[in-house]
Formats: structure tokens, C-alpha cells, sequence
């Protein structure tokens, strides 16, 4: 094996490496989210507790991962498709933090009014509704970005304008039901700020899917550029 092919080699290792600790990173926000939401339902301050605790561990792979792009780039020095392979690996895990902060923003919630009856709250069965489409999302977007999937993920690009106009009816329903219940503001403003969570973590989980669709455009421009080589 030449000098160039061992290098090549060992550059694919650290790329295989890099997308396991993000799609680590994407299976731990995926549970955070869904947990955040169970926890918001059962109005479970232990469970709520366990995720805000859980964003350490969130924070810390999305460090690794960077140091890991940043050292594959040190390294190899990469040019063209490789090297913005590497940006988009950069730029995916910044949303995935992003995501785990909206679930860790949920959860305080949750831990905060876990003695209140929030389950008796107007729009809370759309709300849960909105969150599920989200975690449909944010589950094939992880899935597309693991198969390398472009069609999924422009699937799941779509399936936010729903999101996005479920979230819009909750909200509108929600100023409505401040203004005509003064006494429930408190309350209506924490199911507000909840369900803009849910609207941001989808919009995170669409740009995540435009990176998937550019990255498998440059997976496909590597193989090409290797088959001609």
C-alpha cells in the first residue's frame, strides 16, 4: 500500500468516526426530546431532572466532534468535497445542540409546574400532536443522514410545513385563550414558550436535512472523483 492510499485510508477511518459520534449525538437529543415531551405529560419532575442533566453529556460530543473535524483537517489537510464533508459535519452538530437545548427549555418547564395539572390546559393534545410530527422529523433526518439518504431527508423538509402550521394554530389559540382567561397567563405563556420549542426543534431537524441532502451530494462527487482516479 503507498504512502497516498494508507493516508486515504486512514482519513475514511476518522470520516466513519466523525458520523458515529454525530449520529451518537443524534440518538441522545432524539431521546431527550421524546423524554422531555413524557416527562411534560406526566408532569415527572424526576424525568424532567434526568434530561436537563442529560445536556452535559450533549455539550461534551458535540466538543469531541469538533475536535475531531478539526484535527481530520489539521491532519489531512483536505481539499473539495472532503473538506466541506468535514464543514457540514461542523454545522449539523451545532443543530443538534440547538435541539437539546429546546428539550432542556421544555423540561424546565416541566420541573418547574410539575405540581400543576398542565394536562388540563386548552391545546395541550395539539401540542403533544405537534411534538410527535417533530419526533417523526427528527428521527428521519437522523436516519437519512445515517444512510446517506437525500430523498428521505427532502421527505422530512416537507413534513415541517405541517409542523410549522400546527404550531401557528396552537399559538394563535393560545392568545386567544390569554386574553379571554387573565387568570390562566402564567400558565398560557409556559404552553406558549413550549410550543415554540417544538416549532424551533423542527426547524432544526429541516436544516439538518438540507445538510444531509449537500453532504450526500458531496459523498456521491468523492466516489466519483476515487472511481476515476
Amino acid at each position: 500500500m503507498s504512502q497516498d492510499e494508507h493516508t486515504l485510508k486512514r482519513f475514511d477511518i476518522e470520516l466513519t468516526s466523525i458520523r458515529s459520534h454525530i449520529l451518537e449525538m443524534g440518538g441522545l437529543v432524539e431521546m431527550q426530546f421524546k423524554q422531555a415531551m413524557q416527562a411534560l405529560r406526566k408532569s415527572n419532575a424526576y424525568l424532567a431532572r434526568n434530561i436537563i442533566d442529560q445536556d452535559q453529556r450533549v455539550n461534551r460530543l458535540e466538543v469531541e466532534i469538533d475536535a475531531l473535524c478539526c484535527n481530520a483537517i489539521a491532519c489531512y489537510k483536505p481539499k473539495a468535497s472532503d473538506l466541506r464533508l468535514l464543514v457540514t459535519a461542523t454545522k449539523i452538530i451545532v443543530h443538534l445542540e440547538h435541539i437539546g437545548n429546546e428539550a432542556k427549555k421544555i423540561a424546565h418547564m416541566t420541573e418547574r409546574r410539575a405540581q400543576q395539572c398542565l394536562l388540563a390546559m386548552p391545546r395541550f393534545s395539539a401540542i403533544n400532536h405537534a411534538s410527535e410530527l417533530t419526533q417523526t422529523i427528527l428521527k428521519d433526518v437522523l436516519d437519512s443522514y445515517a444512510r446517506i439518504d437525500p430523498e428521505s431527508a427532502r421527505k422530512a423538509i416537507e413534513r415541517n410545513d405541517s409542523v410549522k402550521v400546527e404550531c401557528d394554530s396552537i399559538l394563535h389559540h393560545l392568545i386567544e385563550f390569554m386574553s379571554e382567561n387573565p387568570h390562566t397567563i402564567s400558565t398560557s405563556l409556559e404552553y406558549f414558550l413550549i410550543t415554540k420549542a417544538i416549532e424551533r426543534i423542527g426547524d432544526h431537524g429541516k436544516f439538518i436535512a438540507e445538510l444531509v441532502i449537500e453532504s450526500s451530494n458531496r459523498y456521491h462527487d468523492i466516489q466519483h472523483d476515487q472511481a476515476l482516479a
